[in-house]
């Protein structure tokens, strides 16, 4: 993106922070409003603003490379993103549900509810070392013109075979012409013209003594019939003869009638072509037809290719910045440091005349403990006529000096217990409002540490920035007066210790000269220096692989089935559509009465995500997929990892069974290189098997369980709050398993069944890949309608068995008749395929309600409201 675009983007975002802290100023001297709604009101536009800002800091931060102004958006970035998350939570608690409906405010700000997956990569990714990367990348980061040659050689080899395929294709294609054509006209079209100026090859078979050459020789036809043009018409014999009994006045006419007929019908073909096109349009704008997908091949890759170069020309403006501050730093130190060092002994010098000018006597000096002299230049010492009374005064006994600190003790003491009261008080009159439904929202607001953050850094912008003019550095070029600045000050605070030290002796001399001319003993005075910090040393695990490089490592996992290569996929391949009827069917209490849509798993899921990328974002280490079989478990699992770009470990116990004989080494290996490769997905199928209450017989040989008691102690407890690691895991019988499942997955989600919408837009966009153009516009939503129960695995699945090649060839000649789909699920499978059952998908709710927090806050709700109900009754 160009310089000039990303500035004005910012200068215009900038704006738009200015009105969200305006805003959020004005609504923290609210009072608490009495009313739900109201609340879920405020923080849902706040959390849509939050969403639109979010989007535009993280497309500013991924293209911005001046080091200083990086610094500030990436805080506004990572402050904005914990914000939104605070907002969610807050949400998710008025709403007691995973899923959050803010269709009021989307409109307000003319969007839909699909702008609120704001997971946008590669701008939220998390960077890895380049020298990691490059080991994913085929050291395609640091080749040299050679290899880059030779590794573009290899990239075109498939799309050479596949223009040969093509070819091969076409030549046989007319050959089947050219016989045809011999059988229907033999004289017309079995002419063979030989080229002229051939170079002749001579082949001959491998390993064949050389007899008599063959000569090849390349023959062409043309199988096309001649384009009969109409400038010679009226020179034909049969024209003329036509022509002869005719009046000039009648064969004009005839010419413009002929005329005239030619351009209604031309007129009436193209106006009939512009309303199928505008139609079509409409069709498409409404979501009523598709247009086919064209994508790159390596589109994703590529972009994860520009977004590490990137990170190439940050890294080396970077290593610049360092090499600048260590230049500026040394020149400083040589030219600047000598009269440092003797402005700060002057100043302490006349700091010593004065005192003893006025009181005869001088200061005791400032310990290292409270900073040295470091009080004088800040006037936290005593003045003459204070350190003048202090001097009649006898000098404190030990006990005198324990009572005034006791006393000290206690009233910090008492200070706290106060400070402590307050805020339990306080604590406790939100509990009590938050209880009745009503919330805080200035103290939310004032609390918010992000939001604060984002305050704090705006105002350092704009009073540190507004003497820059950022549209004239275009080389990214650090401001140097900072620097400067910042390594004066940095050099003085170190100055300053050293002439305190050499300060402090000639400070004992004047005193022992001073007492010997008062004719008192000379007693030097006590230093107190501050503590040395002693470090705590942690004995550092046995490396069971220091030997080996992080490459092996990562071979030896690829090479035993653990790491798998992903294919891309993104969410739009995750066909659902959004709940749109939910925020229009609350109750009484302003809770939603309808369940979620497919694609609103979207959203819960992003907010994983989120903390997998650059940023420090609270996540949870593992999550939980359930839902029947051919749900898409699987393929969010596979999105996940491909927008993350994340190493995939497959964990299965198909995968795990062979390490059974050494644990201990396999989960080191897994977890040195998830750690070193981060981010990293390590995907668990049909993780009830791993706590499996009883092992059906067949499954025996794999050792399902075998993982399942390292997860929470071996895997889970190791990572901190900063790893980018998750464990995911898939089920379609969650109650198969023991009780330790729900300890090892910390968060469960479930994945709502088709509705019609969801069911439409699949129909819609599986036809659309395999026959465009053959199925009426009503078909989709009488099968959308007739197949809703099936998964979006039993109707992929449909489509691409009942369309295969074979009857994609049939299409011209044979339409595609609606019937055919229905067919494949009842007639064409043994046995049948029916869509889950409703005692199935109650079994995967109730599951469901007893292992995720909100489901059960809201069920409690609901009994609770139930109970006051039978009571009045």
């Amino acid at each position: 993106m160009s310089f000039d675009l990303n500035h004005k983007f910012w200068v215009s975002t900038r704006k738009e922070i200015g009105q969200l802290i305006k805003k959020q100023n004005r609504l923290k001297k609210i009072e608490p409003p009495q009313e739900k709604a109201i609340s879920f009101k405020i923080f849902a536009e706040l959390y849509v603003l939050y969403v639109e800002l979010l989007d535009k800091l993280s497309f500013i931060y991924h293209n911005t490379f001046q080091v200083q102004k990086r610094e500030i958006i990436r805080i506004l970035v990572e402050s904005a993103t914990q914000q939104l998350m605070q907002l969610k939570e807050e949400l998710k608690s008025l709403e007691l549900s995973e899923y959050v409906y803010i269709d009021k405010a989307l409109i307000a700000r003319k969007m839909t509810p699909q702008n609120l997956v704001i997971w946008r990569s590669p701008q939220f990714l998390y960077r890895r070392p380049l020298e990691i990367q490059n080991i994913l990348a085929d050291n395609r980061l640091y080749m040299n013109d050679e290899e880059k040659e030779e590794k573009a050689a290899q990239d075109w080899v498939p799309i050479s075979d596949a223009v040969k395929l093509i070819q091969a294709h076409e030549r046989a294609r007319r050959a089947r012409v050219y016989k045809s054509n011999i059988k229907y006209d033999k004289k017309k079209f079995l002419k063979v013209h030989q080229r002229k100026k051939i170079n002749y090859k001579f082949t001959f078979k491998p390993d064949q003594a050389m007899s008599i050459p063959v000569k090849r020789t390349i023959f062409s036809a043309d199988f096309l019939k001649p384009n009969e043009s109409c400038e010679n018409l009226k020179n034909r014999d049969d024209v003329a003869e036509v022509m002869d009994g005719i009046d000039e006045e009648e064969l004009q006419l005839k010419r413009h009638n002929a005329a005239s007929k030619i351009q209604s019908w031309w007129r009436g073909y193209k106006t009939r072509k512009i309303v199928k096109i505008k139609k079509r349009f409409k069709e498409e704008l409404y979501g009523m037809k598709k247009i086919r997908k064209l994508r790159r091949p390596n589109e994703k890759a590529n972009a994860i290719m520009d977004m590490y170069k990137h990170e190439m020309l940050k890294r080396k403006l970077d290593e610049d910045f360092i090499n600048l501050i260590n230049d500026e730093r040394t020149r400083l130190l040589q030219v600047r440091s000598p009269w440092m060092m003797e402005d700060i002994s002057d100043h302490i010098r006349d700091w010593f005349r004065e005192f003893y000018e006025k009181t005869e006597n001088f200061h005791p000096y400032p310990d290292p403990v409270k900073k040295g002299t470091v009080l004088v230049v800040i006037d936290e010492t005593m003045t003459p006529m204070e350190f003048q009374q202090t001097l009649g005064k006898k000098p404190l006994s030990k006990a005198e000096k324990k009572k005034i600190r006791d006393k000290e003790k206690k009233d910090k003491k008492k200070k706290k217990e106060k400070l402590k009261m307050v805020l339990m008080k306080e604590a406790k009159r939100r509990k009590k409002l938050r209880d009745a439904g009503i919330i805080d929202i200035g103290f939310e607001l004032s609390s918010s540490k992000a939001i604060v953050k984002i305050e704090e850094t705006m105002k350092r912008y704009s009073k540190d920035w507004r003497n820059i003019d950022e549209y004239l550095n275009k080389n990214h070029d650090p401001i140097k007066d900072w620097v400067t600045e910042e390594e004066l000050a940095k050099i003085h605070q170190e100055l300053r210790g050293l002439v305190d030290e050499y300060m402090r002796v000639e400070y004992e001399l004047l005193r022992e000269a001073l007492a010997k001319d008062n004719n008192e003993k000379y007693k030097a005075l006590k230093v107190k220096y501050p503590k040395k910090k002693k470090k705590k040393k942690k004995r550092a695990p046995k490396d069971m692989t220091g030997d080996r490089t992080l490459e092996s490592l990562y071979n030896e996992l690829k090479d035993g089935g653990i790491i798998e290569k992903v294919a891309y996929k993104d969410f739009d391949e995750f066909i659902a559509d959004f709940n749109f009827v939910a925020d229009d069917t609350r109750n009484e209490d302003d809770l939603t009465t309808v369940g979620p849509a497919k694609g609103d798993i979207k959203m819960v899921i992003q907010e994983c995500m989120l903390g997998m990328g650059e940023f420090d974002i609270p996540k949870p280490k593992s999550l939980l997929l359930i839902g029947p079989l051919n749900c898409g478990k699987k393929l969010l699992c596979q999105i996940i990892a491909s927008e993350l770009d994340a190493v995939f470990m497959n964990l299965s116990p198909e995968k795990t069974y062979k390490y059974a004989d050494d644990m201990k080494y396999f989960l080191h290996v897994i977890l040195k290189v998830a750690k070193a490769f981060q981010p990293t997905i390590m995907y668990f199928e049909e993780a009830h098997r791993l706590f499996w209450k009883k092992i059906p017989p067949e499954a025996v040989d794999i050792k399902p369980r075998l993982l399942g008691s390292y997860i929470s102690s071996k895997i889970l407890k190791p990572l901190k709050k900063n790893d980018k690691i998750v464990l995911i895991g898939t089920s379609n019988m969650p109650w198969a398993a023991k009780g330790a499942i729900k300890r090892a997955f910390q968060k469960v989600l479930l994945i709502p069944k088709c509705d019609y919408g969801t069911s439409f837009l699949l129909w819609l966009e599986l036809m659309t890949e395999n026959a465009p153009d053959d199925m009426n516009e009503y078909a989709y939503s009488a099968l959308a309608r007739v197949l809703q129960a099936y998964t979006s695995g039993d109707i992929d699945g449909n489509v691409k068995q009942t369309l295969n090649i074979d009857r994609k060839m049939r299409l011209k000649n044979e339409a595609l008749d609606p019937h055919e789909f229905l067919e494949y699920f009842l007639s064409k499978n043994e046995p049948p395929i029916f869509p889950p059952e409703d005692k199935i998908m109650q079994k995967f709710d109730k599951w469901f309600a007893r292992s995720n927090k909100l489901k059960k806050m809201r069920n409690a709700y609901d009994a609770q409201k139930l109970a006051k109900a039978s009571k009045r009754k």
